[in-house]
């Protein structure tokens, strides 16, 4: 067994150890070995993180500086995160159970990406706007806004993409002039903490950043709710992400939120039958399944049903699922014990309600399978929409397939969902395909593809799958506000425009 990391939070600028002494630890999924341990973040601790965010943020010493001197410093940043790709890497699949061989190509890089693009992006928003409209009957007036920092903002993300969901978060907030305290999840909080050491290199001054660890039903809760607290950001289940919307609410916060979903794939009877078992492989077993905009709800033609599914069992048979530091691995562990039990619930509802087994349903836990965390992809037939898997998340690697008669009844059963953060299409004809897309009620679909999240590209749900925008122009604007200024300009005092409102010349 490998020596156990040890970390702290960071808080000011400073590593501290959390106020009570108790610390978490983190295990590696694929052999339930402990490999990192970190603070037990409490209520104390939020406080000062806060109280360091805030201090920071009314000192001007960033949110002060101008949008160019904070894009060179996020510039830095991704830099620094190139450096460091390897490590970040490697934390990342050691205690999320993702691949490394994702984790290396895909996560690493997209820290850099965001970075670099937000600090781009808040170079060529608008500082100022001017308006143009002077009607005759109102006095001579120069009105402009620009857009300023929200203030203290907050991050909460979840275990799955640790890396990837936090830096959607920090990257805007910092372009645009806010401080920032960062909750990551308990099971997965140590890259976080390693981006914390790689901003604070790169130049961003003490309290602008700060990572607080601990359970989210206390030190999360708190701070939603904590009056130091200008906007949270949210990423997790949609039933988490409506708790924290009320906590929210009291104090007027301003709120991202992305949340659960259930997402619709429509292979329509055009479609390239090998494209087709592709991309519906990766829609539900990408990263295991645990993606929020996993494609777990897969409608196709009935009279094409068992030839996608056989396409699909036979390419499974040939993947690798073991431990996720391998390189040639192409499945790794489910991340907890918790969620493995979830996913094993709602295989035997399943069972109970009628859908038929094709493939899987069960733990693999013999060989190299015994300590961790592993459930083989699982496939389920001849389901209806109606049914428990097709209706709430699961959040790990089973499919219900659900036979359609005509293009109307898919596209109706794939908006009947209380969720709509992602959709997705199989097609040969593209103007087919663009026009279903339309249809779709869903914040992104994708196109013979799957899990195309860009940097540059809004990303975020309809309905009970969230609201607000990562990613893009669309999330810098979301961590700033907009001010109007209005400036009578009439030389005379007597004929200002507020004299004729008022009366004050009779």
């Amino acid at each position: 067994m490998s020596e156990i990391m040890e970390y702290q939070m960071f808080i000011d600028g400073q590593w501290t150890p959390g106020s009570s002494g108790d610390t978490m630890d983190v295990i590696n999924p694929a052999t339930r070995e402990v490999v990192a341990q970190v603070p037990r973040g409490t209520k104390e601790d939020v406080d000062r993180a806060l109280a360091s965010a805030r201090q920071a943020f009314e000192s001007g010493v960033w949110s002060g500086k101008s949008v160019e001197e904070r894009a060179a410093v996020l510039m830095n940043a991704a830099m620094l995160a190139v450096a460091n790709k390897e490590r970040l890497a490697y934390l990342e699949a050691l205690t999320s159970g993702a691949t490394i061989r994702r984790t290396s190509t895909v996560d690493a890089a997209e820290v850099s990406a965001t970075l670099l693009l937000s600090a781009m992006i808040a170079k060529e928003l608008p500082k100022v706007e001017h308006t143009f409209f002077s009607p005759p009957w109102v006095a001579p007036m120069h009105s402009y806004w620009k857009r300023e920092p929200i203030g203290v903002c907050a991050g909460i993300t979840p275990w799955n993409f640790p890396l990837i969901l936090a830096i959607f978060k920090i990257a805007p907030a910092l372009a645009m002039g806010n401080s920032l305290v960062m909750k990551p999840a308990s099971i997965t909080p140590v890259t976080t903490l390693e981006l914390a050491k790689i901003l604070s290199d790169a130049g961003v001054p003490p309290g602008v950043f700060n990572v607080i660890t601990g359970p989210g039903s206390s030190v999360g809760d708190y701070m939603a709710q904590h009056p130091e607290v200008d906007k949270i950001a949210f990423t997790g289940s949609t039933e988490v992400g409506r708790h924290v919307a009320h906590l929210a609410a009291d104090s007027i916060k301003r709120v991202t939120l992305e949340l659960g979903g259930k997402s619709p794939i429509i292979v329509l009877d055009d479609a390239d039958m090998e494209v087709a078992a592709n991309m519906c492989l990766l829609a539900f077993l990408f990263h295991s399944g645990q993606v929020c905009e996993s494609g777990t709800r897969l409608f196709v033609p009935r009279h094409m049903q068992d030839e996608l599914v056989e396409r699909m069992i036979a390419k499974i048979k040939k993947m690798v699922i073991g431990n996720q530091l391998d390189l040639e691995t192409d499945l790794g562990p489910i991340a907890n014990q918790e969620q493995l039990n979830t996913i094993m619930n709602y295989v035997e509802v399943g069972k109970e309600e009628g859908a038929q087994l094709a493939y899987g349903g069960n733990r693999l836990t013999t060989g190299i399978y015994e300590k961790g965390f592993f459930f083989e992809p699982t496939i389920f037939i001849n389901c209806t929409n109606q049914m428990t898997q097709a209706r709430e998340e699961i959040f790990g690697p089973v499919q219900c397939v659900i036979p359609y008669d005509d293009e109307e009844e898919a596209v109706a059963m794939a908006n009947d969902s209380i969720y709509g953060l992602g959709g997705g299409i199989c097609s040969t004809n593209a103007g087919r395909a663009q026009r279903m897309a339309s249809r779709l009620r869903t914040g992104t679909v994708w196109i013979n593809t799957w899990h195309v999240l860009r940097p540059d590209a809004p990303f975020g749900g309809y309905k009970q799958s969230g609201y607000g925008r990562e990613c893009s122009y669309h999330s810098l604007l979301a961590y700033s506000e907009v001010k109007h200024v209005c400036q009578d300009l009439t030389p005379d005092g007597s004929e200002k425009l507020l004299n004729l409102l008022i009366g004050s010349n009779r």
